[in-house]
């Protein structure tokens, strides 16, 4: 008896994913969303943190704790920001400037902590219309030119947006870069490696792109 006792305090507690520190939490909260593959926006990422944690993310007072304190909930956003584990912008006023999305780093450690959650097959495969778009850049003729240097117009061509629209072309790249790695899509990877990262004046119009990729 006194040794199952023993035992049984011996025993390490579950682990939680609501028991994590706060950066942690916002993290997989943007992960089980599909922050691995899309932009999801703030509100949200903080209603999953808060809806795991009430203590930790409510208020103090018993009559306002089942209200979320955006206090800790976008310090936990910022930290995992400058911990190189998510990216994005809280914007309260512009929703269309608003939202986060996992980096490489931020994919590798939610999935270190994936069994502490429940994920989506769907938030973590890519959709028909994004194997489309991966197919279409793979097989798109301005990769296979003969005898001709790749430009950045044959990329924004490839892209489908115009080389002035730097913002754009630096998005739209960064996302095709990270389907290709959800889906492990070699081909896509190479191109990218050899035909875009490589390219020394590309750096003008895809910093952005360039430092993520």
């Amino acid at each position: 008896m006194e040794e199952s006792q023993r035992s049984l305090r011996l025993t390490k507690p579950r682990d939680s994913i609501a028991h994590k520190e706060r950066h942690l939490i916002l993290l997989m909260a943007c992960y089980v969303l599909g922050g691995s593959k899309n932009t999801i926006h703030t509100e949200d990422i903080m209603n999953q943190a808060f809806l795991w944690n009430t203590d930790k993310f409510g208020w103090r007072k018993k009559k306002y704790k089942n209200y979320p304190n955006t206090l800790p909930l976008s310090q936990g956003l910022f930290r995992a920001r400058t911990l190189g584990f998510l990216k994005g912008t809280y914007d309260q006023q512009y929703l269309s400037k608003d939202g986060w999305t996992l980096t490489d780093k931020g994919l590798e450690k939610a999935d270190s902590l994936s069994s502490l959650v429940n994920v989506k097959t769907s938030k973590k495969t890519l959709s028909q219309f994004q194997k489309k778009i991966l197919s279409e850049f793979r097989k798109h003729e301005n990769f296979h030119l003969e005898g001709k240097d790749f430009t950045i117009y044959h990329l924004a061509d490839i892209l489908n947006i115009s080389v002035n629209n730097s913002p754009l072309m630096n998005s739209s790249l960064i996302k095709i870069y990270r389907w290709a790695k959800i889906s492990d899509d070699k081909d896509v990877l190479q191109l990218i490696e050899k035909k875009i990262k490589k390219q020394k004046s590309f750096k003008k119009y895809l910093k952005e792109a360039l430092t993520e990729i």
